[in-house]
């Protein structure tokens, strides 16, 4: 954390520093403890993480989920302890089914935001794999969870923009 502002000696009523130290002296006591931040501040500086996180979070899924779209294979990004993957798998003729998975996500509320991040479906459209309808296996260490992705949902993420 820093303060700054323009030193102008000609004008102690204008020059930033003389300001700052009259602010900061009463007295004799010299305190600058009201200009650190309080309880309110470290918890806005939490809230404000928490909803770049997201906004984050929401363009990585759906570049994820566009690229699967678009290539047919699977999407994967990488981090350090993490993995998330989007794959949408679809039969001629047949509903095409979106799957989330990732490796390394310990925690089920990261998980239900990931899979919140795909408009157009309701919590209660996922379903955890493996099951009979998507058929796909997770391999140790995956968390994976499918939907139908109607054909809409598909056209509205592949219509966003890239940096959505």
């Amino acid at each position: 954390m820093g303060a700054a502002g323009h030193r102008q000696k000609d004008s102690p009523q204008r020059d930033f520093y003389a300001s700052l130290q009259r602010e900061c002296t009463t007295g004799r006591t010299v305190s600058t403890v009201h200009l650190l931040p309080y309880a309110w501040d470290w918890k806005r500086l939490v809230a404000e993480v928490a909803v770049a996180w997201r906004r984050e979070m929401r363009r990585l899924i759906l570049r994820l989920v566009r690229t699967t779209l678009t290539s047919g294979s699977i999407a994967v990004a990488e981090f350090r302890t993490h993995r998330i993957k989007a794959l949408v798998r679809s039969d001629d003729g047949h509903e095409a089914y979106l799957a989330i998975i990732a490796e390394g996500v310990p925690d089920p509320e990261i998980y239900a935001l990931l899979l919140d991040c795909v408009p157009g479906i309701s919590p209660d459209d996922w379903q955890p794999e493996p099951s009979f309808v998507a058929g796909i296996e997770p391999t140790p260490g995956e968390i994976i969870w499918s939907t139908l992705l109607p054909p809409h949902t598909a056209e509205t993420i592949l219509a966003l923009d890239a940096d959505q």
